[in-house]
């Protein structure tokens, strides 16, 4: 078990007993990722948190406050907002200012929303421990769109509102249903943040306008859109707009275009009678056969199957 030193704080901490991670390990509905390990802190004086000989991913969210964490022989700055994952076996110390201190440190629109808000007149902070034979790939997929283990997210209620039901666990009992429940919604909570940094990211593009790319491609589902087009109505060169493109959408900007044409085909066979030829020539492909060929290699059936199946109960 990680070995958590807390001072001076107010703290409500769940640490998930043994025989219940023993089976959480071999469950094939928990043993992909569930926590060991979870609490928030409330503080007006300094807090200190320090790990380390942690095997688990460790998560941090600061909900209010601002505090200093010293992490692979750097100190970062940790504000309201901001999210933080550091890896296992890895020692590192987070410390929360003083109130007074923070409010200090703060901007003068930052102390008026603070006024207004009155979780901020406090530090508050979420963390929480976690394993599992997924809990890698969780981690990567967050630690991809940080800059090395954190990244601002903001408020998000939603968070807030899932670390609350995961800290509840121990009060609802653990019974099978409840536990499985609460692993679940710990994957649903890196799942989101995971989103939302994708989110943060693309807000933060401001060389690379995503919706007016995207509104482009709707746009042009009649005729074919070339890298060189796209390239050049974002004003990158064909090598930048592509990379950045793949970063925001896991996805490469031609078969992103390609599938947004497969999706209208299918909003079209569902809802109209056009013949399927006309559908392909619609999307501007004169050969209805490579068409139909593309439909199946995406959808996993033909277009004529995918028509015949909506008023079927199942497709096959």
């Amino acid at each position: 078990m990680a070995n958590i030193k807390l001072n001076k704080s107010t703290d409500i901490r769940l640490f998930i007993p043994v025989f219940l991670l023993q089976k959480l390990s071999k469950h094939r509905l928990t043993d992909g990722l569930y926590p060991v390990s979870l609490g928030i802190t409330q503080a007006n004086n300094h807090y200190k948190l320090q790990q380390e000989n942690n095997h688990c991913h460790t998560l941090i969210y600061c909900l209010s406050g601002m505090g200093k964490l010293d992490y692979q022989g750097k100190e970062r700055v940790i504000e309201r907002g901001d999210l933080v994952i550091i890896n296992p076996n890895t020692a590192f110390t987070f410390t929360l200012n003083k109130t007074d201190d923070t409010i200090k440190n703060h901007s003068k629109n930052e102390k008026q929303q603070a006024s207004r808000d009155s979780k901020t007149t406090d530090n508050i902070v979420y963390w929480i421990n976690f394993t599992g034979t997924l809990a890698k790939d969780f981690a990567e997929r967050l630690l991809m769109k940080m800059d090395s283990g954190k990244a601002h997210v903001g408020v998000l209620k939603n968070i807030v509102s899932d670390f609350d039901h995961l800290l509840a666990l121990g009060a609802r009992g653990y019974t099978a249903t409840n536990v499985i429940h609460a692993v679940h919604i710990l994957q649903q909570a890196l799942s989101f943040l995971a989103l939302q940094l994708r989110l943060t990211m693309f807000n933060n593009s401001s060389s690379f306008d995503l919706e007016a790319v995207e509104a482009l491609m709707r746009n042009s589902l009649h005729q074919e859109l070339s890298l060189d087009t796209l390239a050049h109505y974002s004003q990158l060169s064909k090598f930048h707009f592509a990379k950045k493109f793949k970063e925001l959408t896991d996805s490469s900007p031609i078969q992103h275009f390609i599938n947004m044409k497969i999706q209208h085909a299918c909003l079209q066979l569902d809802n109209s009678d056009i013949t399927i030829k006309d559908i392909a020539s619609d999307l501007g492909y004169s050969d209805p056969y490579y068409f139909s060929r593309l439909f199946k290699k995406l959808v996993g059936i033909s277009p004529k199957q995918y028509r015949d199946s909506r008023h079927s109960s199942s497709v096959s």
